[in-house]
C-alpha cells in the first residue's frame, strides 16, 4: 500500500441549515506574478507568512520555538540573504526560506543554501545579528530588543540578549523551508542534511497550500511534511556545535543535476586522498556544492572556502571574517601584509572584495572546464596546490596572532 503524501483534499465551504449550495473553493497557483491569472509568488508567500507566523505551525515542529515575532526580510550572511527571520520571547531564532518547489536541482539548491546559512549564524554573536537586522531594517539602535520588547513587554533584555547570544554561539536555530507542490520523494531532506551538516538546528519542511475565498480573502492551508529531530547535542563553549543527528522523513533518490555531478566530481579528485601539510587539519568530504567550507581557520570568526563559479569559469579558494572586532584584527593584520606573504605564499596569492563588499584573503583561477574546456586536471592539480598553500601557511600564523592578543 502507497499513500501519497502530496494530495490535498478539495475544500468545500458550506453553510449549514441555509440551503445555500456548497462552493468549492479554487486552489491558487503558484509562481505566476501575484494577481496575474490569480496566482502569486515567493515574495507574496514570504510576505503573507512574515505577516502571520501563526500559520507555519511552528509549535509542532517544536514548542521551544513557538511564538514566533516576525523581525525582518532578507537577512544579510555571507551565504546569502536569508527570506524571513523571527525570534520569540526566549530568544530562539527561526529562519525561513520561501521556495517553488519545482524540480530536484531547485530542491537541493535551497537546501544546501539554508545550511549555509546555519554555519554563518552559529559564527555570529549578538552584535553580528543586531547590526544585520539593522541594516535590514534601516533602523539604527537595539532594534532586535526594540522589536520584541514591544511585542513582549515583560521580557528582560538582559536575560533576552543572553538567550540570543547562546543560541548562537550553540548553532540553535530553527530552519524553515516553505514552499508549494513539494511531491513524494522531495520531502524527505533528512539524510542529506544528516549527511552535510556538523550543525545542530532543527529543520522542517512545509508546504503551504492556499484557496480563494471569493476575491478578496486568502485561505492558508500549511502542513509540515518532515522535520529533523536533535537527538545528541556536544557544545563546546567556544565552538562550533559538533553533533547533529536526525529522524523522520521518507526516501529522497533524487538524481544529481548535471552541474551537482560536475562539482561533485572535480572536488572528488581534489580531496580524495589528499590532506594538508598541516596535519591538524581534518580534509573536508567531497559535495555536490559548488562552496567547500573548512571551519578551522585557527581563529574564531575565520574560516577557509575553496569555490567553482561557472560566470566567468572561475575558481579559488580564500580565507574569510565575519564582522566581530576580534575577527577583523586578525584578517586585516593579514591583509596589511600581502606583499610580504607573497614570499611564501606566490605571487598570485592576493586580496580583494566579492560583489557583496565581503573581504577575501586568497587566489582565484580561471578554469576552462567550467565552459566545457580539457583543462580539468589541470585545475584539479591547481586547486590541491593552493589550497594547501592558503590553509598550511595562514592557519598556523592565525593562531599565533590569536595567542599574542590573549
Amino acid at each position: 500500500m502507497s499513500t501519497r503524501h502530496d494530495a490535498y483534499g478539495s475544500v468545500v465551504a458550506v453553510r449549514p441549515g441555509t440551503g445555500e449550495s456548497a462552493i468549492t473553493l479554487e486552489r491558487v497557483k503558484f509562481g505566476a506574478r501575484c494577481g496575474a491569472e490569480g496566482g502569486i509568488s515567493e515574495e507574496f508567500l514570504r510576505d503573507l507568512l512574515f505577516e502571520h507566523p501563526q500559520a507555519l505551525r511552528i509549535a509542532e515542529i517544536d514548542a521551544s520555538y513557538d511564538g514566533p515575532f516576525p523581525v525582518c526580510r532578507e537577512l544579510s550572511t555571507p551565504a546569502g540573504f536569508v527570506d524571513a527571520l523571527y525570534v520569540n520571547r526566549l530568544g530562539n531564532l527561526t529562519l525561513a526560506e520561501f521556495k517553488l518547489w519545482r524540480n530536484p536541482q531547485a530542491r537541493r539548491e535551497v537546501i544546501g543554501q539554508i545550511l549555509d546559512y546555519a554555519k554563518d549564524l552559529a559564527s555570529w554573536d549578538y552584535a553580528d545579528l543586531q547590526r544585520e537586522v539593522s541594516l535590514a531594517l534601516k533602523r539604527p539602535g537595539n532594534v532586535l530588543w526594540e522589536l520584541i520588547s514591544g511585542a513582549q513587554p515583560t521580557v528582560g533584555e538582559a536575560a533576552f540578549v543572553d538567550n540570543v547570544t547562546r543560541h548562537l554561539r550553540r548553532g540553535e536555530f530553527l530552519m524553515l523551508i516553505v514552499g508549494d507542490g513539494i511531491r513524494e520523494g522531495a520531502a524527505d531532506i533528512v539524510e542529506f542534511v544528516q549527511r552535510h551538516s556538523g550543525l545542530h538546528f532543527n529543520m522542517a519542511l512545509v508546504e503551504a497550500a492556499l484557496w480563494r475565498d471569493g476575491t478578496d480573502r486568502l485561505i492558508v492551508q500549511p502542513r509540515v511534511l518532515a522535520r529533523t529531530e536533535i537527538v545528541q547535542r556536544h557544545v563546546d563553549n567556544d565552538a562550533r556545535p559538533v553533533a547533529f543527528s536526525a529522524s523522520q522523513g521518507q526516501a529522497d533518490d533524487e538524481p544529481l543535476s548535471e552541474q551537482e555531478e560536475e562539482n561533485l566530481r572535480f572536488w572528488s579528485a581534489v580531496l580524495d586522498g589528499f590532506s594538508f601539510s598541516d596535519a591538524e587539519v581534518e580534509t573536508p568530504k567531497p559535495l555536490q556544492n559548488s562552496r567547500i567550507d573548512i571551519l578551522d581557520a585557527g581563529a574564531k570568526g575565520l574560516w577557509f572556502s575553496a569555490y567553482l563559479q561557472r560566470q566567468g569559469a572561475e575558481m579559488g579558494c580564500y580565507l574569510a571574517r565575519y564582522n566581530r572586532p576580534s575577527a577583523q584584527r586578525l584578517f586585516d593584520d593579514l591583509a596589511s601584509s600581502v606583499g610580504e606573504l607573497q614570499g611564501g605564499l606566490g605571487n598570485d596569492f592576493t586580496s580583494w572584495r566579492n560583489p557583496k563588499g565581503n573581504p577575501r584573503l586568497g587566489y582565484f583561477h580561471i578554469a576552462g572546464f567550467l565552459k566545457g574546456g580539457d583543462d580539468f586536471d589541470d585545475a584539479v592539480e591547481w586547486m590541491q596546490d593552493r589550497l594547501d598553500r592558503l590553509v598550511s601557511t595562514l592557519r598556523p600564523r592565525l593562531r599565533r596572532n590569536t595567542q599574542d592578543l590573549l
